[in-house]
């Protein structure tokens, strides 16, 4: 991500921050021009804007611009009036996304087109971000004006960002939308509380997961079940199985998490000497190859969550949500089982407890889907099935899946193919 920015002197604009920080601004992705439009029939390559709102809606936002798995954050939020691109800020844990969406303004009529997106990791997007609003504040700083709301916020900001604690704390809280420097106490005490349990993006993903429920009863069933070290949830030949998959290490860079799920599933369905026509038929079968004994079952149910992958001395666990016993129900318990070995597989190091839930969009939720996806109905046996003139619910029947499983899989076949043979 680039951009310009030529300022303009002597406004007029009622408020003195935007006065002073007016201009001419171009944005870049992936060389494109984002802030091309048409005034009219009149092409123009820039906008003229207050910046101010922008460095201010920014700073606000930090935490929910970089907490928030699902969902975005549009700048048009903080165009105070002017006309702006529809650029949206993604991020999923691991990658931030920046896309340029079409917007058209009828009064003034103004059209701006859809542009390409650019990816970039997590610690360019900061460096990105912060550098755009400290030119913007550095401007208003230079004309004698240095204690603005987005001066005070923006300082803040970098505290806590300064702070790793309190860094993930507030992450946390912008993955609720929330503002973590105005939070209510019980939600407060619900991140402070889970963070004696989570770390890192297995907690921020934790918490935009309890988004609708009863907070304090998910966190009790997540302490029942790591207090609960039965041969009920006991996985022994976990670990060595997806270390064992793990040694041909993907690249340094961070691969988009699709990627990284297809890759891992294949590895492990390698270790497993499963052929290509191998089924499961139950999350029980799962569960014999990583060594559990026949004593493995379903945990009580729980709101806001599916399964959950403990790590201890005591060796490697998965609980998994009881759904019921509908065929439905089944479907369910396979999938989240193999949702929960792709998340060993491709983060075992990472955390010691880690959930499975409905996140979509979330680095780790969508890994474990792609993986639990390419692992229990390979794209390749799909494809065989289809050449032998099978329709979708036969497959899906065939492997035990929900058929939207089965219609993604052909969907993606060419990220899988692309996953499988670049990484």
């Amino acid at each position: 991500m680039k951009y310009s920015i030529e300022w303009l002197d002597q406004q007029n604009n009622a408020v003195p921050e935007e006065a002073a920080t007016v201009a001419d601004v171009r944005l870049f992705l992936n060389q494109v021009n984002v802030t091309e439009h048409l005034n009219g029939r009149v092409p123009q390559d820039h906008i003229t804007i207050a910046m101010y709102g922008l460095a201010y809606g920014l700073a606000r936002d930090w935490w929910k611009i970089f907490g928030l798995r699902e969902g975005d954050v549009s700048l048009i939020s903080y165009r105070s009036g002017y006309v702006v691109p529809d650029i949206r800020l993604r991020f999923d844990g691991a990658a931030f996304e920046i896309a340029a969406e079409q917007r058209v303004y009828d009064n003034p009529g103004v059209r701006f087109w859809a542009g390409p997106a650019e990816v970039i990791p997590r610690q360019e997007a900061e460096a990105h971000l912060g550098r755009f609003i400290e030119e913007i504040l550095d401007r208003l700083k230079s004309l004698g004006m240095s204690e603005s709301g987005a001066h005070t916020r923006w300082a803040r900001v970098k505290s806590s960002l300064n702070n790793p604690a309190e860094a993930l704390f507030c992450e946390a809280a912008g993955s609720l939308a929330l503002d973590p420097y105005q939070i209510d106490g019980p939600t407060a005490d619900f991140i402070e509380d889970a963070e004696s349990v989570f770390r890192g993006q297995a907690l921020v993903e934790f918490v935009a997961g309890s988004a609708g429920v009863r907070r304090p009863d998910l966190l009790d069933w997540v302490r029942r079940m790591l207090a609960d070290r039965s041969s009920h949830y006991r996985v022994p030949d976990l670990e060595s199985i997806v270390r064992e998959a793990a040694g041909t290490r993907l690249p340094d860079l961070t691969p988009q998490a699709w990627a990284i799920g297809y890759k891992r599933a294949r590895q492990v369905r390698q270790v497993l000497n499963l052929d290509q026509a191998d089924r499961f038929s139950s999350f029980r079968d799962i569960a014999k190859h990583l060594g559990a004994g026949p004593s493995f079952n379903v945990a009580p149910k729980a709101e806001g969550i599916r399964a959950l992958r403990t790590h201890h001395s005591g060796g490697c666990q998965i609980h998994l949500r009881n759904h019921g016993e509908s065929d439905v129900a089944r479907s369910q318990h396979l999938f989240a089982m193999a949702r929960a070995l792709g998340d060993a597989a491709c983060f075992l190091d990472d955390e010691q407890v880690a959930p499975i839930n409905d996140l979509h969009n979330a680095y780790r939720q969508a890994a474990g889907r792609a993986f639990a996806a390419e692992f229990l109905a390979p794209i390749d046996e799909i494809r065989s099935m289809q050449a032998d003139q099978h329709d979708l619910m036969s497959i899906a029947d065939e492997f035990s899946v929900a058929p939207h499983v089965i219609e993604r899989q052909i969907e993606n076949s060419a990220r899988i193919a692309k996953a499988c043979s670049e990484y």
